[in-house]
């Protein structure tokens, strides 16, 4: 039996019993049994015995070697584990006299050293330390299995005996070993079982799930790998549990009647792997044919344009199911509906690029016509310009939908064109300007109405009937707004008229009650509200005429106004935006922020956005609801004349006095298209839809920018045939 080595390369005695001493020098690598002596006989057997230093590794196997005494078993020792710790030790903390336990000592031969040669470190002295520890284990682990039930009693017995004391031996090896927990078999009674004490450098650094029911294994320190480790022991008992479930069910089946037969893939039984032709054939099942139409159409319907396009290539059954207008339309109106601030999608035929629902519509045509008209815009310069020439001076105003245009002009005359064929079909003003023929023909004979290019080429030559009532402006038309009813306008001699559209657009009656030119009006189904350059705003009875309010508060002229519900939203030369409650007649929120005067503003339609512009050249969106401004837009080089809101696209449309049209993005504030130099002067007014942008300035001429020109079939996105056009038109 080889001796022990201290760290100084002096040899201490080897043991003389199968007890092992301890103290605090390196203890011996074979393993041997710890001794429970703590009471008066063991203290009558301490003995001065020379210590040696410890050290990390070394205290490590001494606790280690500990552990043979009581019913564990450890991992065995690789062969080729040597005392790395020895060789680092010193004296300074060696006790002589720390002496707890007496070693007996066996007698044996000594193993001699070369000079220089640290003890333990010869491959003679490792192998026989490493059988020695062997032939020990096994005969430890047979005694142990031979009596475990003394064992477990002799344990209880001894743990009665051990120090309490936090300077204890026992206290020592306690907090040496990394875990300890019994190991339960199923239907057996709990025994302590293997626990394994290794070294500190052989600790795993990596959880280990447990096996059957043991507990994981789980690194110090590490509160993730717990958890994972935690996760992956639940995994594994409750694939155990369903593995032993799924087994008792089939056995309970009764394949006879094929009641209660599981009907779960054999990968999730866990019953092994799936016959492979069977997989194959299950994954090739084509379900759109098998089943009824009904269905089929309803499940493809929630596919958009490109995975219809897609599922249509997959077979000729798909291709016939995919061209069912019923999964277009669905489709369509699904994903070309939405809006940006209306509040609701878009409605169906209102002539707002959504047709009417109808039988023989092909609706995977009108979807591929929509996807197109929007990439145009996305474009920017395909729109194709066409102008409209007729008026002889400047047009203040404008509105147009999918089959008219109307115009106001300085030339005191209201001009209704055909948006198709942009011709002009009908001009209303005093009978002395109506009733000249300068109005038709030009020095020279020619027609006055025509279209032009940017060529300035000539075409669509045009004869307008002219129309003079009794109720007419004698000045400028201002401003002016029409629906399916009703056309108002407001002009310079600071009345307003309002026309019936069925009856060919004659004068119902006339509002009076401003000082000065009627600058901006707007209205609703109950109210007609007028603003002036009298610094007032008035609220109409729409149905009698009637003057129901005078709104006073802006200190300048007013010349924009916007109505949303009870809500006014008007603009001034004051700098100032207000938003106004008709029936109590106050000013809700103001709006700050503009360094001069406001020509401008819009309010979204579903009252969430305010823009406004004005001789500082910024355009500001406001939140209506708050009154903070969100977006703030350095726009153009002059004044910003004109706004308007596309409540649906969430494009913001501007005309300058610098003769140039932006399109601003609503949500970001960033610039999409740019219209620079396509009128002669000021731009006074610019309006879109779902397909045009169309201007006016003060050169007499209209521009329409159509983004739709080029698009095939983009006609059927119109709401209103050739026949509504002149029936709802009104023209005498």
């Amino acid at each position: 039996m080889p001796s022990t080595a201290t760290a100084s390369g002096q040899a201490c005695l080897p043991p003389t019993t199968a007890a092992v001493y301890i103290h605090d020098g390196p203890s011996t690598s074979n393993a041997s049994a710890f001794s429970y002596d703590t009471g008066a006989d063991g203290m009558e057997k301490e003995t001065a015995v020379d210590h040696c230093r410890p050290t990390t590794a070394a205290l490590s196997r001494r606790k280690q070697s500990l552990s043979s005494a009581v019913t564990w078993r450890r991992r065995p020792k690789s062969l080729m584990l040597g005392f790395e710790g020895e060789a680092n030790g010193n004296d300074e903390d060696t006790n002589p006299n720390d002496v707890r336990f007496q070693a007996i000592q066996e007698t044996g031969p000594s193993m001699d050293f070369e000079p220089g040669q640290k003890p333990g470190t010869s491959l003679k002295g490792r192998i026989r330390r490493a059988s020695m520890s062997l032939v020990k284990g096994i005969v430890q682990r047979r005694d142990r299995r031979s009596s475990e039930p003394s064992n477990v009693l002799e344990y209880q017995e001894d743990q009665q005996l051990r120090p309490t004391t936090s300077h204890s031996a026992w206290y020592k090896l306690r907090h040496a070993a990394s875990f300890r927990h019994p190991k339960f078999a199923t239907n057996s009674r709990g025994n302590l079982e293997t626990i394994y004490s290794p070294l500190e450098s052989d600790f795993s650094s990596v959880p280990f799930p447990g096996r059957g029911l043991e507990p994981p294994i789980i690194p110090r320190h590490t509160g993730a790998a717990a958890k994972a480790s935690a996760a992956l022991q639940n995994e594994y008992l409750a694939f155990a549990r369903q593995h032993e479930d799924c087994w008792v069910e089939q056995s309970q089946n009764d394949r006879e009647s094929g009641i209660g037969i599981n009907m779960g893939s054999s990968t999730e039984l866990g019953l092994g792997q799936f016959n492979a032709a069977q997989d194959s054939a299950i994954s090739r099942v084509d379900f759109i044919s098998q089943l009824p139409s009904e269905l089929a159409i309803q499940v493809l319907s929630y596919l958009g344009a490109t995975h219809l396009a897609a599922a249509s290539r997959v077979c000729k059954a798909w291709g016939v199911v995919v061209k069912d207008q019923q999964i277009w339309r669905d489709s369509f109106l699904r994903e070309k509906t939405t809006t940006f601030a209306t509040g609701a999608p878009v409605p169906v035929g209102m002539g707002l690029g959504v047709p009417r629902i109808q039988p023989g519509n092909d609706w995977q045509k009108i979807y591929r016509a929509k996807h197109e008209l929007e990439k145009k815009w996305k474009e920017g310069n395909k729109a194709r310009p066409v102008y409209l020439n007729g008026h002889f001076d400047s047009i203040y105003c404008l509105q147009f939908d999918e089959s008219k245009i109307i115009t106001g002009s300085r030339d005191k005359t209201i001009r209704i064109w055909d948006m198709r064929t942009f011709e002009c079909r009908l001009v209303i003003g005093p009978p002395e300007v109506v009733n000249d023929t300068s109005v038709l023909f030009d020095a020279n004979g020619r027609p006055t109405h025509y279209t032009s290019g940017p060529d300035a080429e000539r075409a669509h030559e045009s004869f307008p009937a002219t129309v003079s009532f009794p109720i007419h402006h004698k000045a400028s038309i201002l401003c002016m707004q029409y629906d399916d009813g009703i056309l108002v306008t407001g002009s310079s001699d600071s009345t307003c008229i309002i026309y019936n559209i069925k009856s060919g657009y004659r004068p119902v009656r006339r509002l009076e009650h401003h000082t000065a030119a009627v600058l901006d009006l707007a209205f609703d189904d109950k109210h007609i509200v007028t603003c002036s350059k009298d610094i007032t705003i008035c609220v109409w009875d729409r149905n009698t005429g009637a003057l129901l309010k005078q709104l006073k508060g802006h200190t300048g002229p007013v010349n924009a106004v916007q109505l949303r519900g009870n809500t006014i939203v008007s603009c001034s030369g004051d700098f100032r935006v207000k938003m106004w409650n008709i029936d109590s007649g106050k000013v809700i929120r103001e709006f700050s922020g503009h360094t001069k005067g406001l020509a401008c503003s819009q309010f979204s339609e579903d009252g969430r956005y305010i823009a406004s512009a004005g001789s500082d050249k910024v355009i500001r969106i406001w939140d209506a609801n708050t009154g903070e401004c969100i977006r703030e837009m350095q726009a153009h080089e002059s004044l910003v004349r004109s706004l308007h809101i596309d409540s649906i696209s969430g494009r913001l449309i501007s005309g300058s006095y610098d003769t140039d049209m932006k399109v601003f993005d609503m949500e970001t504030g960033d610039q999409l298209l740019d219209f620079p130099r396509w009128h002669a002067s000021w731009v006074l007014s610019a309006k879109s839809d779902y397909r045009r942008i169309v201007s006016t300035g003060q050169d007499p001429k209209i521009l329409i920018m159509d983004f739709g020109a080029d698009v095939k079939n983009v006609n059927l996105l119109e709401s209103v045939t050739m026949e509504d056009v002149a029936k709802g038109a009104g023209f005498i």
